[in-house]
């Protein structure tokens, strides 16, 4: 008999521990960070500060590519940016330019820029 009560109470304790477990309210969902984002291909982002950038002259194999002088991209401009670990780092288009531009700044450097048309 005192068995029985016991495995009654270890049932009804575990249940009741996992009831309540499931009420417990859900986290919000987190927005995507900024790394991931330009990480898997050209996202649209909006320049917080002017930023120093140069023209890509591809050439094929792209370690032979070459850059143009450097200019300046102002901030509150929209464009397309993607990063990758490889040649260059930054790559972006700029609406109303042709080519691909580079920008001088550092691989771990996400301050400069907002995800999304922000202005």
């Amino acid at each position: 008999m005192k068995h029985r009560f016991l495995i009654t109470a270890l049932a009804f304790g575990m249940l009741t521990g996992a009831v309540s477990t499931t009420i417990v309210p859900t986290q919000p969902v987190q927005a995507i960070s900024k790394k991931v984002a330009v990480n898997h291909g050209y996202r649209k982002v909006t320049l917080t500060k002017t930023v120093r950038i140069r023209k890509i002259h591809k050439r094929v194999p792209t370690y032979k590519s070459t850059l143009g002088p450097t200019e300046y991209a102002d901030k509150k401009l929209t464009v397309k940016l993607m990063q990758v670990g490889t040649d260059f780092g930054w790559y972006l288009k700029i609406p109303g330019y042709r080519g691909t531009w580079t920008v001088s700044k550092r691989y771990n450097d996400y301050s400069w820029f907002k995800l999304g048309w922000h202005y």
